[in-house]
């Protein structure tokens, strides 16, 4: 196995990323996606100090909804902060917290509360903004809805933690990952099925992964978008040609697809998890070399 792993990006959206990991066997490519799950550090609200609350939800409701606002921080001033375990304030304090203040009073007949009415006391960490949003009239998170004369208004304050604490900490929907597919046409037996037979076997695949091209020659057009459903396989055998194509697995290859909900960007997810990791194995080298 190939001892230094190699990353490559395959497509980078403002809130997904797609890249390969070559060289890593798969407890390796593991790690890194339980990493970027749970223990990736982002900010999140963790205390809510309520003064008035006159809404139809109570306080519990709306510090748990509070709490599950993504929090959008640039990941370097993310680990400035210091976990609040490690900090040596009596309570909370700008190196450890973030406040946020929210004070609303509905004068109208119905009012929205969203994240958008949450200020903070640092500009650096705010409410996350949909990639899609409107950056100046978008609405943000809903937290509650208001009737005429209801009121709102409380403190809240976030902190660093992970995600194998609290969900609310989780910078991504989704980290996963899959073998990149392996797959080799024999071409001589390919050679010997008609055109027709050829349309039918492309278009076995439901992902489109073959394609013919104007001389009637088929190969792989986009083997990333192989599941592994076997279809191909299952038709050539149908045709009378076993061993029309191979799918296969590299072992070690892997193909991830990661999505955040906007605390972090993609790419700060991914070199988070990679400091964590290299941090993690570090410790083990350690002790393995004091022991």
């Amino acid at each position: 196995m190939t001892t230094n792993p190699i990353i490559q990006i395959i497509n980078l959206k403002e809130d997904q990323i797609e890249f390969s990991l070559t060289g890593a066997d798969t407890s390796m490519a593991n790690a890194l996606r339980r990493i970027m799950l749970a223990e990736t550090p982002t900010m999140a609200i963790d205390i809510v100090e309520i003064e008035t609350n006159s809404t139809v939800l109570h306080d519990e409701f709306l510090a748990h909804r509070l709490g599950l606002i993504p929090l959008a921080a640039p990941q370097p001033i993310v680990e400035a902060f210091n976990y609040s375990r490690d900090c040596h304030c009596d309570d909370m304090c700008p190196a450890c917290s973030v406040r946020f203040d929210l004070d609303v009073h509905c004068d109208e007949e119905t009012m929205e509360v969203t994240s958008r009415d949450l200020l903070s006391n640092n500009g650096d960490v705010g409410p996350a903004i949909s990639a899609t949003e409107d950056q100046a009239d978008g609405r943000g998170i809903t937290i509650v809805k208001l009737r005429q004369g209801q009121e709102l208004k409380l403190t809240a304050y976030a902190r660093k933690g992970v995600g194998k604490e609290h969900a609310k900490w989780q910078p991504v929907c989704i980290s996963t990952y899959q073998f990149e597919p392996n797959i080799t046409i024999n071409f001589a037996l390919m050679e010997e099925l008609s055109v027709q037979q050829k349309n039918e076997w492309v278009e076995s695949c439901p992902r489109g992964v073959y394609k013919m091209n104007a001389l009637n020659q088929v190969n792989v057009d986009d083997k990333l978008k192989c599941i592994y459903c076997n279809e191909c396989v299952i038709k050539g055998d149908a045709l009378g040609k076993p061993g029309l194509v191979s799918v296969k697995e590299y072992q070690d290859r892997h193909i991830f697809t990661v999505e955040t909900n906007g605390q972090l960007k993609p790419e700060e997810v991914v070199l988070s998890a990679l400091e964590v990791l290299m941090s993690k194995l570090k410790v083990i080298q350690d002790h393995l070399t004091h022991a």
